[in-house]
């Protein structure tokens, strides 16, 4: 994809360690972080939905995480515990 002419750009805000986390996984699938967004809203263009289900959460399975609460060590093992879905390429703990 590094060859078509990009000409809008996208700002988004999330919180550091989902940043740094998910740009790991997308290296080691040969990409960056605009290839994941621009492969994401093809999709959302193609199926006119969002390609994964969203539900809400139950109050009990919110926990807060803060940066005055926690450091970045703690919040990256609470990312890796997370069960991972994939198509090969990702790296398993």
């Amino acid at each position: 994809m590094s060859l078509i002419t990009r000409t809008a750009t996208i700002q988004v805000r999330v919180v550091p360690i989902v940043k740094k986390a998910s740009e790991e996984v997308l290296w080691s699938m040969g990409l960056n972080m605009s290839e994941a967004v621009e492969l994401f809203l093809r999709r959302v263009i193609i199926d006119q939905r969002i390609p994964f289900e969203v539900a809400a959460l139950e109050p009990a399975q919110i926990r807060p995480m803060s940066a005055e609460t926690q450091t970045t060590e703690k919040r990256t093992e609470s990312f890796r515990g997370m069960p991972r879905r994939g198509r090969g390429g990702a790296k398993k703990n």
